[in-house]
């Protein structure tokens, strides 16, 4: 461009022209910079999902799964040999509270932290109830907590109603079924209750909320509120209805 050019006015319609390509300028990296917020939302969006998924599907694999009754490896190893715990009875019902090698049992379930004495972060309960060939029998009374022998797991009961109090420190705390018959010292397997094992037609049927359970007992969770029944015996001996309306502590 000469000086002659540069030093010349522009033309109202030179101006006009000007303004219109600057204002295009202007709205082309408006819209730019719009268009990078939303890809960047999306891809924030798009990254939150994919955390959320992992974290569900880590949280669900260090749990138990109520739907098809699996257990991830590190819940099973909460549960020693019920065979090799002390006092264990393999007698037929009804079972006392079974208090006299509790703290030995105690000693040898790791997982389960003692009873705290200051107040419970968790504190919820579920119901159990036993049927063998056909006849309910109680759930014993001071089961894991007896304060004249010492006594205080974090899963025990106070009564025959059959409530059963998980109280913890930790807010995470998630007990199995069977570290409760471990504390209770009444022996419960896959096929086992007591003296009575799986055989012909009696077979150890477990039902959580009047739900079949499809695996093994033992590891159904302690949730709060669940009603939990265990039924010995032929399929016509299981009681009908199943139990699953949860009754509160008195």
């Amino acid at each position: 461009m000469s000086q002659h050019d540069q030093d010349r006015r522009q033309t109202k319609a030179e101006r006009k022209e000007q303004a219109r390509r600057e204002r295009i300028e202007l709205e082309r990296r408006i819209a730019s910079r719009k268009r990078g917020r939303r890809r960047a939302l999306v891809l924030g969006v798009v990254v939150a999902a994919i955390v959320g998924v992992i974290l569900v599907t880590l949280s669900q694999g260090n749990n138990t799964n109520a739907a098809d009754g699996s257990v991830s490896p590190s819940v099973i190893d909460k549960l020693p040999d019920p065979s090799k715990l002390p006092g264990m009875l393999r007698t037929a019902p009804p079972w006392p509270d079974n208090i006299a090698q509790a703290n030995q049992r105690l000693a040898a379930l790791s997982a389960l932290s003692p009873l705290p004495q200051l107040g419970a972060t968790l504190h919820h309960h579920a119901n159990l109830l036993i049927y063998v060939d056909g006849q309910q029998f109680p759930v014993a009374a001071g089961i894991g907590y007896n304060p004249d022998a010492n006594v205080y797991s974090p899963l025990h009961t106070h009564d025959t109603s059959g409530v059963v109090h998980i109280e913890s420190a930790d807010p995470t705390f998630q007990p199995v079924l069977g570290q409760f018959f471990d504390v209770w010292g009444v022996y419960l397997t896959k096929d086992c209750l007591g003296d009575k094992c799986a055989a012909g037609n009696s077979t150890l049927r477990a039902y959580v909320n009047g739900t079949l359970w499809p695996g093994d007992p033992t590891q159904i969770p302690l949730n709060d509120q669940l009603v939990i029944v265990l039924a010995f015996g032929s399929a016509d001996q299981v009681p009908n209805p199943v139990p699953a309306s949860f009754v509160p502590p008195a």
